[in-house]
């Protein structure tokens, strides 16, 4: 068996989906054949999504794969809710992570045709890659409501969001479900003027944005893009929670890609800004590309509405080792806890680099190995603990996770520590998405980062296969 092959043997392993709540989880899907394997060309996905005409055998060996690999996605996120009684209408976010952005447009044509109306909010970045092979694609994992859930919550809804502001691709800005919004990765691209243009600095922001202009040109040439992107775009997921009846205090979760971890002390700045206390969850990692035309950062926020009888409730960070900026350990709304984004660190917060500085409660996870542990997997078991104590504050333990976004530095990495991961879930498994990202945290020398996605309320999260 190559390496490849035994990759997708572990991802095998673990569930396409979680159910939990009014909410199904899916976990990274890759665009496999029906006979198992990788789509590489057009036929590998015959009969399925938009009919292809006329293309060349150059154009269709460099289209093809991602064409194909798009529809084989598709069909198994339809697959999983046609058998629960429900359709790509339930899909209340999705997240496309693709090894190259410049195939961004295939991707859009085949979602067209699967979604073809009020389509699920997005988010796009680019990754590294999804397997060792580097033949994946893309991987894409979402949220979706429960088929049935309807008569608990209410229908899946778009309610929009800021109106001046058009979608830049084919995605909805917002989706929700109850209480819950879902909102698409936003970027600081201002579409509310002509020619959709790009935020380049501290000139195209109000007074208000440009709070941490010095006034000297090489500071100002350096800070200012990503500055007045921040502020841009966090303003914007103002306006959309407005337009959508919410507000950025009932934000419960942000999951934030820079460009350049470099930029992340200005980023953080304005993030203090906007949310001086009382923050949600966080996550920060860097990915290979955000958005288009130059855009250094892309947030996502999930966010709840008042009046549903749903609050927000805020796990503090203070003390916490591995937390380290303006974030909560966790925010809750409604049973849903959203855990912020956690790197393997001992307990200064350093990223665990040897045996002896794995904290002793983690050390149970590396079960018995025949040869020493490396980085990844010292941090892994480092994370498995941080997620284990979070768990036990709210009174659960891990078999409350639903879903699990696992970034790594290396995708070689993952076959090292699947087994502690599966070892620590010995009965019902969480959803998992498993991507290569160039930095996965703030804090240098982190191989890897987990965001978590745990269910507390009634009834226990079930596996789907």
């Amino acid at each position: 068996m190559n390496p490849s092959e035994d990759f997708l043997s572990l991802l095998a392993r673990w569930p396409r989906a979680v159910e939990a709540g009014p909410f199904l989880f899916f976990g990274g899907q890759l665009g496999l054949r029906a006979g198992g394997g990788l789509c590489a060309r057009y036929a590998d996905a015959a009969g399925q999504g938009p009919p292809v005409e006329g293309d060349s055998p150059w154009v269709e060996r460099i289209e093809g794969p991602v064409h194909a690999q798009v529809a084989a996605i598709y069909e198994r996120l339809k697959e999983v809710l046609a058998r629960r009684g429900g359709g790509l209408g339930h899909l209340l976010r999705l997240h496309l992570y693709q090894r190259d952005k410049r195939f961004f447009p295939v991707f859009d044509r085949v979602r067209r045709h699967y979604e073809p109306s009020s389509p699920a909010p997005s988010t796009a970045v680019g990754m590294g890659r999804f397997e060792p092979s580097g033949d994946a694609w893309l991987g894409i994992d979402g949220i979706a409501l429960r088929p049935g859930m309807e008569g608990e919550i209410g229908p899946r809804r778009a309610p929009g969001g800021s109106p001046a502001h058009a979608a830049a691709a084919h995605f909805s800005h917002v989706a929700g479900a109850g209480p819950y919004l879902f909102l698409a990765g936003q970027i600081p691209v201002d579409t509310s003027r002509p020619g959709a243009p790009l935020i380049r600095g501290y000139e195209d922001v109000p007074a208000e944005g440009r709070f941490l202009q010095a006034g000297r040109s090489h500071e100002d040439f350096r800070n200012g893009p990503i500055a007045a992107q921040s502020w841009f775009t966090y303003d914007l997921i103002r306006r959309h929670l407005e337009g959508a009846g919410s507000s950025l205090d009932r934000i419960v979760n942000l999951t934030v890609y820079l460009q350049d971890m470099r930029d992340f002390p200005t980023f953080h700045r304005v993030h203090e800004r906007f949310f001086p206390e009382a923050p949600p969850a966080l996550t920060v990692i860097q990915a290979k590309e955000v958005g288009h035309k130059g855009t250094l950062v892309e947030v996502e926020p999930t966010a709840i509405l008042p009046g549903k009888g749903v609050g927000r409730r805020l796990i503090p960070a203070a003390g916490h080792p591995a937390l380290g900026a303006r974030m909560s350990l966790g925010a809750e709304a409604g049973g849903v806890l959203f855990l912020s984004g956690m790197a393997g660190v001992d307990e200064g917060g350093e990223p665990v680099a040897d045996p002896s500085a794995l904290p002793p409660r983690a050390r149970r996870f590396l079960n018995e190995r025949s040869s020493p542990p490396g980085r990844a997997e010292l941090q892994a078991a480092a994370i498995l603990s941080r997620l284990e104590e979070a768990l036990a504050g709210e009174g659960a333990g891990l078999g409350r996770l639903a879903h699990l976004s696992v970034f790594l530095s290396g995708i070689g990495d993952f076959p090292r520590v699947e087994p502690l991961l599966a070892g620590a879930f010995p009965g019902r498994r969480p959803a998992i998405c498993v991507a290569e990202a160039p930095r996965p945290h703030p804090l240098e020398g982190a191989r890897m980062s987990v965001t978590a996605i745990a269910w507390l309320g009634k009834g226990e999260p079930n596996e789907v296969r």
